[in-house]
Parts: structure tokens; C-alpha cells; sequence
């Protein structure tokens, strides 16, 4: 079971709330710079809190937060289990039946590689 950290959590929902406590001081053009970030930040926060854990796995198969839904998917269904990088930030990668995941070293709140060996070692067996 993995799930982001929660304090990451609390602070991009803290980060929302002073990008919103800034709205006074700012002009129109500073609205339309931080009514986004605050919203999407806000969005995140919530997201990494209310839908835990991000991916589960058990001799069956696993279950994944894709966006905002869970998918869930026996180990037959399970194409390619793989790290890849973006840039800097290795990624993990999950290719169920056609349909991609990708997670963050953020989002599992575990190093990319050590999850991988553990789907591996539970796809095994």
C-alpha cells in the first residue's frame, strides 16, 4: 500500500490558502495568476488526502488512482510493469489492458525502484 505523504498534502493546501489570503493586495492581473495555482494546488491537496492509499497490490492484482478514479486490475490484465524518466524524476509506469498510469516518487511516497521490485515480487507469486 503507498500513498503520498500528508504533509505534503497539508502544504499544498497551505499554499492555497495564502495564495487566496494574497487576493486583497494583488490587481486584476494578480487574480488571474493566482486563482489557478491556488485552485490546482488546492485540488492536489485535497486529492492526496481524501484518496488514499494511490496503489495497492495483493496476489490478485492491483488498484490504482488514476486522476481522481480508482482503477483496478488483475495481474493477467497487467501488460507492462516499468521506471522510466521524465527529465530528472524517475516515474513508475503501469500499462493496464491499454489503459497508462503514471506515478510520481511524490504520489507513492516511496522510491519508484523499491515499488517496482515489490510489484514484481507480487505479480510472481
Amino acid at each position: 500500500m503507498w500513498k503520498p505523504e500528508p504533509a505534503w498534502a497539508w502544504a499544498q493546501l497551505g499554499l492555497a490558502a495564502v495564495l487566496l489570503a494574497l487576493m486583497p493586495v494583488v490587481d486584476r492581473l494578480g487574480w488571474v495568476l493566482l486563482v489557478p495555482v491556488a485552485l490546482c494546488a488546492g485540488a492536489s491537496g485535497f486529492r492526496d488526502l481524501l484518496l488514499t492509499p494511490v496503489l495497492t497490490a495483493n496476489a490478485e492484482g492491483l488498484s490504482v488512482v488514476d486522476g481522481v478514479r480508482r482503477v483496478a486490475a488483475g495481474w493477467p490484465e497487467v501488460d507492462r510493469l516499468r521506471t522510466v524518466r521524465d527529465r530528472r524524476t524517475p516515474l513508475l509506469e503501469l500499462d493496464l489492458a491499454g489503459h497508462v498510469v503514471v506515478l510520481s516518487q511524490r504520489r507513492l511516497g516511496a522510491p519508484v525502484g523499491e515499488v517496482l521490485a515489490d510489484l514484481e515480487r507480487l505479480r510472481v507469486s
